[in-house]
C-alpha cells in the first residue's frame, strides 16, 4: 500500500515538472540584419560594363553581397541629372537595369528583415557609352562628428572624372533656410556650432572649372 501511494506522488511531481516546461517555453532568439557592402557600379568611376539595350540605353547588373537574416532588398537608383528615383525590390544580391547611357547615377541597398531594415552606402557612377569628355562632379560625401563642445566638425570629400573639381559652397542651419557658411572654398572641413538636440541640414556644392555642379544634402542632430 506504501509502495502505491509513492508511485503515484511520483507520478504527481513529474506531471507538475513537466506542466511548469510548457508554461514557460524558451522565447526565440531573435535574428538581427547582418552587415554587407556593395560591389558593382564600383564607386565614382565609369561603368564600362554592361550590355546595350538600344542607342542610347544600356542594361547593367547591381551587385551587393549578401546580409545575414535578409528577406529582401531594396535597390534605389537615383539619376543626378532629374532626380528621378527608380526603385526595386527583389529577394536576390543583384538586379539588371537599364539606364540611359552617358548619366550620372546614385545607388544603395536596404537590407530587410520583417519591419527592421539595414541602410547602404551610397556609390556613385556613369553609366557607359558617354561622348562627353566633361564631366559633372560626383556628390560630396559629407559625414559630421561631435567635439564635445557644443560644436562639430563638418567634413566633407568630393571627386571628379576628369580631376577638375574647383571649389565648394557650403551651407549649415536648422528649420528651412541654411546659412552660407562658405563660399567657394578649397577647405575639406568646417567646425559649426550647434544646440544639443536641433536638428541641423548641411548641403555641399561642389564646382568644377567647367561651371559645372552637383549638390548632396544630409541631416543631422546631437
Amino acid at each position: 500500500m506504501r509502495l502505491a501511494i509513492k508511485l503515484i506522488l511520483m507520478g504527481i511531481l513529474v506531471a507538475s515538472c513537466g506542466g511548469k516546461d510548457n508554461d514557460n517555453p524558451t522565447p526565440p532568439e531573435e535574428k538581427e540584419l547582418g552587415a554587407f557592402n556593395l560591389v558593382f557600379p564600383e564607386n565614382n568611376l565609369i561603368c564600362t560594363e554592361g550590355e546595350d539595350n538600344g542607342t542610347d540605353g544600356v542594361s547593367i547588373e547591381f551587385q551587393w553581397s549578401g546580409s545575414t537574416n535578409a528577406t529582401s532588398y531594396e535597390l534605389k537608383i537615383t539619376n543626378q541629372e532629374t532626380n528621378s528615383i527608380d526603385t526595386r525590390t527583389v529577394t536576390t544580391t543583384s538586379l539588371t537595369v537599364g539606364l540611359p547611357k552617358g548619366t550620372q547615377f546614385s545607388w544603395s541597398v536596404t537590407a530587410i528583415l520583417g519591419s527592421k531594415t539595414l541602410p547602404s552606402d551610397s556609390w556613385n557612377f556613369y553609366s557607359e557609352g558617354t561622348s562627353t569628355e566633361n564631366f559633372a562632379p560626383f556628390p560630396a560625401e559629407i559625414s559630421v562628428s561631435d567635439n564635445g563642445n557644443g560644436t562639430v566638425t563638418v567634413s566633407w570629400i568630393g571627386e571628379d572624372l576628369d580631376d577638375d573639381l574647383e571649389n565648394y559652397d557650403v551651407y549649415i542651419g536648422s528649420g528651412e533656410t541654411l546659412e552660407l557658411i562658405l563660399e567657394n572654398t578649397t577647405l575639406l572641413n568646417t567646425t559649426y556650432n550647434i544646440t544639443a538636440g536641433q536638428q541641423y541640414a548641411i548641403k555641399v556644392i561642389s564646382k568644377d572649372s567647367n561651371n559645372n555642379s552637383s549638390t548632396s544634402e544630409t541631416f543631422f542632430s546631437f
